[in-house]
């Protein structure tokens, strides 16, 4: 019986680890071939901060790319010195604000309704890259809803662990070598420092920190707080967040790695498929250091069926908003999430706190207008 048990687990673990590599790999590789960055250091490094945050949370927190970032990294509107830069910025913020203490204050004072619309506007962002994801490969993709649904269906009426991301990956992985073959391999050492130069931090603090510090305030910070708390029963403190985020960037930047932060839509990816426990984080650690190995060249950022990555992204996406839908304030989360997967992040929050005021306004106006003699 226990074996039993113990196997079953160990089942879930695995499925689980790989629940966000639908977000993972495709920023990873966008990032990569957009600035021509050597693929295994970045996938080594990424695969490192998996193993440190396994240790430093002992609960399932993936390690992802930030994605304000990473978008305009992406979309060519910046270079490996200005996203160094902005790495090194933000690195040295959050470990300042961490290590103070600051943090807690902060995010303490950023309204829970807009930070659960934050994860609901991520959700729809997701969605939508699902369906960029899927529609260049429509027949792998609805195989792979097929195969998760199936998982789901057994896991529901059986004991059968959710194995679908697994499945999903395996097929990926499969089709993806019988079609390109065996990438080429070697040690993924990270070759040289990488220097931001002088122009490179102006225009890394104008178009990156500002934005991606509000989304990682919300959806790597407070989102990630919350979130952890809902599904896994852990308190994890936004102190320890910051900290451990900025000595992951710190040190990632001038490695040669990109701008790393932790995501509710991660955490969600992870519970999602299966997994319970930080063993979860050293599975997909030691996954992601594999893959660096495969990468001496990019023949790797083609080996897997976007399709397929396109049906992981619809399970996690429904995840991640049941949670941003817990919420006591639905019209601030709504707007919340709806302007912020329409324009940005940043403008998702301003409209979220504005809302957020006028209810209190209007619930206090009330209260105060109940308590009047008649």
């Amino acid at each position: 019986m226990t074996r039993s048990i113990t196997f079953h687990h160990a089942l879930s673990e695995i499925s689980g680890s790989l629940g966000d590599f639908g977000t993972i790999l495709p920023l990873t590789f966008g990032m990569i071939l957009a600035t021509g960055a050597p693929a295994g250091p970045v996938l080594l490094l990424l695969g490192l901060w998996h193993l440190f945050a396994g240790v430093v949370y002992k609960t399932p927190i993936p390690v992802e790319p930030m994605k304000v970032i990473a978008v305009l990294v992406i979309a060519g509107q910046a270079d490996r010195g200005t996203m160094a830069a902005a790495g090194l910025i933000l690195g040295f913020l959050f470990l300042s604000l961490g290590i103070s203490g600051w943090i807690s204050v902060i995010v303490e004072r950023i309204p829970e309704p807009v930070t659960r619309g934050i994860q609901l506007g991520l959700a729809l962002l997701l969605v939508r890259s699902g369906f960029q994801y899927a529609i260049p490969d429509p027949y792998l993709a609805i195989i792979g809803v097929g195969i998760i649904l199936f998982f789901i269906m057994a896991h529901r009426f059986s004991r059968l662990p959710d194995l679908s991301a697994i499945a999903v990956l395996v097929i990926g992985v499969a089709l993806g070598i019988s079609l390109h073959g065996l990438p080429a391999w070697g040690f993924p050492f990270p070759q040289g420092l990488t220097i931001p130069g002088i122009g490179d931090w102006p225009a890394a603090a104008g178009s990156m920190v500002v934005p991606q510090m509000i989304q990682t305030l919300t959806n790597s910070i407070a989102a990630v707080v919350l979130i952890t708390g809902d599904l896994f029963k852990t308190r994890v403190s936004p102190a320890r967040v910051s900290t451990s985020l900025g000595i992951m960037n710190l040190i990632s930047a001038p490695l040669g790695g990109i701008p790393v932060c932790h995501g509710a839509g991660g955490v969600a990816a992870l519970y999602r498929f299966g997994a319970s426990t930080s063993i979860a984080n050293y599975i997909a650690g030691g996954v992601l250091i594999v893959i660096a190995i495969f990468s001496a060249d990019h023949g790797v950022v083609t080996l897997f069926p976007v399709g397929l990555l396109g049906s992981l992204l619809f399970f996690v996406a429904i995840d991640l908003g049941r949670s941003g839908l817990k919420t006591n304030a639905l019209p601030t989360t709504l707007v919340t999430g709806i302007v912020s997967a329409a324009t940005s992040v940043t403008i998702g929050f301003l409209a979220g706190v504005i809302v957020w005021l006028i209810q209190r306004f209007i619930i206090k106006r009330r209260e105060n207008d109940g308590e009047r003699p008649v």
